[in-house]
């Protein structure tokens, strides 16, 4: 029954392309600070930033 059944509105920070960019370098030169930083602040988007980290470092190195 869709009375009962509602979600919440995700919470959390969705990074900008230039911050994930920035995390992804970072990451590829073996800093994990700022992806780490990223990630946290993300909330319920955290496994999406991570995902989206992990892609720029591979399109980065490509």
């Amino acid at each position: 029954m869709g009375l009962f059944r509602r979600t919440a509105e995700p919470r959390g920070y969705q990074p900008t392309d230039a911050e994930i960019a920035k995390a992804a370098k970072n990451l590829n030169a073996g800093s994990h600070h700022d992806a780490w930083d990223l990630t946290l602040h993300s909330g319920d988007y955290s496994q999406q930033t991570v995902m989206r980290i992990l892609g720029a470092c591979v399109d980065e190195q490509g």
